[in-house]
Parts: structure tokens; sequence; C-alpha cells
């Protein structure tokens, strides 16, 4: 499910289904140029939106959020979901925090090589989506 006024309408009579928040999550490095930030932006928010597709019904698909620099690389997460998927390029470890008891943190680090290849991003997703099933199957 993602962010949409016609199925947030319906928020209150599915959210006993949706115990996984997908959060992608974004570094802003000054060192890249913006042209390399943007394809980078929308790769990971396409990775994103194919995942949710594959598990609809029972994830939700939160907006990207973006941080820029190293400065405080923690983030505060919502509350109420028992799985909380973290996407991110590997080496932009940010870092969940919930309070205690509240559901389990997964971060699943994305490659950045290749990133105009429609074959790695299908092999991403794919491996993405295994990933979550394999969570799902171990709580």
């Amino acid at each position: 499910m993602q962010w949409t006024i016609e199925q947030l309408h319906n928020w209150e009579e599915l959210r006993p289904y949706v115990d996984t928040a997908l959060l992608p999550l974004y570094l802003y490095q000054p060192s890249l140029g913006i042209p390399a930030h943007a394809e980078r932006m929308t790769y990971l928010l396409n990775v994103a939106a194919a995942v949710e597709q594959r598990l609809k019904g029972r994830i939700l698909l939160f907006p990207l959020l973006y941080q820029i620099g190293d400065a405080g690389r923690e983030l505060m997460l919502p509350e109420g979901f028992r799985h909380y998927i973290l996407l991110q390029f590997s080496g932009h470890l940010v870092k969940g925090i919930l309070p205690e008891g509240e559901g389990r943190i997964h971060s699943f680090p994305i490659g950045d090589e290749d990133l105009a290849s429609p074959l790695r991003f299908d092999v991403t997703v794919d491996v993405l989506y295994k990933e979550v099933l394999k969570v799902w199957e171990n709580q």
C-alpha cells in the first residue's frame, strides 16, 4: 500500500493487515553531483515501489526520506508496525530507533553499481522481495 488519498481513506479497515513499514532512506552527499543524486534517488524509489507492488496488502511504503551529510544518522521510526524494512544504498547506514519492545528493524543495503541496467533492477527487486518473505517467515 502506498500513500494515496484513495487508499488512505480505507486505512482503518486495512490497518490490521498491514504489519510492515517499508522505508526508503537516502543519504545526500555533497561529493556527488545533482544528476547522480537524481538517478540514485529515482532508482531507490523505483526499487521500493516494485517491492511494495509484489507484497501489496501487508506492507506500507513510506515516502523517500533523505538526509544531508553524515549528521544525525539515527532515525525515529513510525510506531505500530511489527517489521520495519529500511532500504538504503550500501555504506549509507542510517539506524532506526524504536520504543522498547516495538517491532523489529531489518536493514537491506542496495548496491549502487549499474543503476541503468533493467536486469540489475529486476534482480535487486527479486532479492529484496525474497528477503522480506524470509523476515515474515521467521517472525
